[in-house]
């Protein structure tokens, strides 16, 4: 029996998330979100696969989860997916994290594919 692949998707709406995960989830990822600018994401002992942070509603606390999530050593080879964004808040985040994947929204799926 083959692992599905474990995704965090991080979005500050909850309607757009939900409509964000359902190709995620038919394309049978184990997904795992966050939407709330109330809470922190948990993440808990079970790492994800992949990291995927819009930027497409609040990017600054999409690239603040981002520098956590790349803090620690034993998190640093999980790889991050920016999707989305305006170009100027895409390219501030280019400039922070190189190593991150950047795609439209629409292409995450394709990204994971390549990635994992």
């Amino acid at each position: 029996m083959t692992m599905k692949p474990k995704i965090f998707y991080l979005h500050w709406n909850e309607t757009e998330l939900k409509e964000r995960l359902t190709p995620l989830k038919k394309a049978d990822y184990e997904v795992t979100s966050h939407w709330s600018t109330e809470t922190h994401p948990k993440f808990g002992e079970t790492l994800p696969d992949a990291v995927v942070i819009s930027l497409d509603r609040l990017p600054s606390h999409g690239r603040a989860v981002a520098e956590w999530f790349v803090e620690a050593k034993k998190r640093q080879h999980i790889p991050i997916i920016f999707a989305g964004g305006q170009p100027d808040k895409v390219q501030a985040t280019k400039g922070k994290f190189p190593q991150a994947t950047f795609c439209a929204t629409g292409e995450v799926s394709a990204v994971l594919k390549r990635l994992l």
